[in-house]
């Protein structure tokens, strides 16, 4: 029976695939800026943030995914 938490969980899945879609379809721009010796410290500071953020999204997805797909394959393997 879906619950409440499921449906949060899933938002967040969601939340996390557009978080990166979105930082993916922007990395050559934040590759130049970085490589950019006129860029200042701070916009550097952040823009590694936000990539070192993504890489954590992306982990957790990843991780979430494929901890689903195993709970699926399980559940039909105990059907037959």
């Amino acid at each position: 029976m879906p619950t409440f938490g499921m449906l949060f969980v899933s938002l967040l899945l969601i939340g996390a695939l557009w978080w990166i879609k979105e930082m993916f379809g922007r990395w050559r721009s934040d590759f130049e800026e970085l490589r950019d010796p006129q860029t200042e410290w701070i916009p550097r500071l952040c823009l590694i943030g936000l990539w070192i953020v993504t890489l954590v999204i992306a982990l957790a997805a990843f991780t979430f995914i494929i901890r689903m797909a195993i709970m699926a394959v399980t559940g039909l393997r105990s059907l037959l």
